[in-house]
């Protein structure tokens, strides 16, 4: 489970606020990612501008044309990471090479934006390996579920009444463990020099986050869990049966929605290298991304990229199609995709694939985000627009060099 983070000036610019206006329908921001890039031959469009022809890999997006956008040339300018990029993907910053609050990623600052107004401030899944792009402002890399029957018991099945008591416990042990160590760090702040005061402070911090934490789940202790019609007898032959494992994901995402358990969400499909079950495929799932301009392996990967697109079209489809306030889920959920890798084969972390869907911004066409100075546009200054929207009192996120206009 992720935590509720603190208002933290590590945070650049960010100031605290209500996390929806009385009256309005609350935001939400789904990130769906892949761990070993979409093949890029078959992702961009060749033409720019709203009059675009769909790539292959976007056709399933057909009839959403005018509910996203494409970027081109756009990425994090510092990642040079190869493989290590996913870990990267939302926050734009090395996690190797961050301090305390240096690489907290995109979902986080929402989650730290809504904190407990909903029972989970964010929600995790990655099927086929973790993604590990998750980072609170303490740098501590989120847990990610696996399975998604796991997740529908964690949003949907409510614990014994032994199994409540036992965690009440356990969360007033934890609160007074967190005085006791509080207590302990005021007597000694008065003899500390200012490196030791700096790493009691970002001690303190920690405290701070876990006692947020402790509060959260405090407010939700006694609340039932919401009802909701799902089918959790699916039985999928293993973790690469994704024709199975993939609509699960993608309909507990949306139920969650639905049913307001969270409004911050991670999902997406990992690294590695089995044979994932679609017809056609034969090959291991990363020997393929390195395909060396093999039809029979470009053909595999392909259907795999377009796999992934046509779930994430299922998904913006049922949005889209679930009336909400005035409007549509779609247009209150921001759905970013993205990979860390912008070609697979030769482990390049420039030029990401990446596309927006919803949250109320103008879209519709495919664009060409080279600057000026002939350089990709740092895609923290997409996320930085993305806070904005969401409502994050927010000059620049990470080493965004300012906002991306939409």
């Amino acid at each position: 489970m992720a935590i509720a983070l603190p208002a933290l000036e590590s945070i650049a610019g960010t100031k605290s606020a209500s996390a929806a206006p009385d009256g309005a329908e609350p935001k939400r921001l789904v990130c769906l990612s892949s761990a070993l890039g979409i093949n890029p031959e078959a992702f961009f469009p060749k033409t720019f501008g709203r009059n675009y022809e769909l790539s292959p890999t976007l056709r399933s997006l057909a009839d959403l044309r005018e509910d996203f956008t494409v970027f081109s040339h756009m990425d994090h300018p510092n990642i040079f990471t190869k493989h290590g990029s996913m870990n990267s993907l939302l926050s734009g910053v090395d996690a190797k090479r961050a301090g305390p609050g240096e690489n907290v990623s995109i979902d986080q600052v929402v989650a730290s934006h809504v904190g407990y107004e909903t029972r989970f401030p964010s929600l995790h899944i990655s099927l086929g390996g973790g993604q590990g792009a998750s980072w609170t402002a303490s740098g501590i890399k989120v847990r990610e579920e696996s399975d998604p029957l796991d997740l529908f018991r964690k949003l949907f099945v409510n614990d014994s009444a032994a199994a409540r008591k036992a965690r009440q416990l356990e969360l007033e042990e934890r609160g007074s463990v967190l005085d006791l160590v509080r207590g302990q760090a005021k007597r000694v702040d008065g003899r500390l020099n200012a490196p030791d005061r700096a790493k009691l402070d970002e001690y303190l911090t920690a405290i701070r986050e876990a006692e947020g934490r402790i509060q959260g789940m405090r407010r939700w202790q006694d609340v039932p869990k919401p009802e909701v019609d799902f089918n959790a007898s699916a039985n999928p032959h293993g973790s690469m049966d994704y024709p199975t494992l993939s609509p699960l994901m993608f309909d507990l995402l949306y139920l969650a929605i639905r049913s307001d358990s969270s409004r911050a969400f991670t999902a997406g499909f990992g690294m590695h290298n089995h044979v994932i079950e679609l017809d056609g495929v034969t090959g291991g799932y990363h020997g393929l991304t390195h395909h060396g301009n093999l039809p029979d392996r470009l053909r595999q990967l392909r259907k795999i990229d377009a796999f992934y697109l046509e779930q994430t079209a299922r998904f913006l489809t049922k949005l889209k199609n679930a009336p909400s306030g005035n409007g549509t889920l779609l247009d209150e959920t921001t759905v970013f995709f993205g990979s860390g890798l912008g070609d697979a084969s030769r482990h390049s972390n420039r030029d990401l694939p990446l596309l927006l869907a919803g949250g109320g911004f103008q879209h519709g066409a495919h664009l060409d985000c080279t600057q000026p100075n002939g350089r990709q546009t740092p895609l923290n200054n997409l996320f930085t627009t993305v806070l904005q929207n969401f409502g994050v009192e927010i000059d620049r996120f990470n080493n965004a060099t300012g906002s991306f206009a939409l």
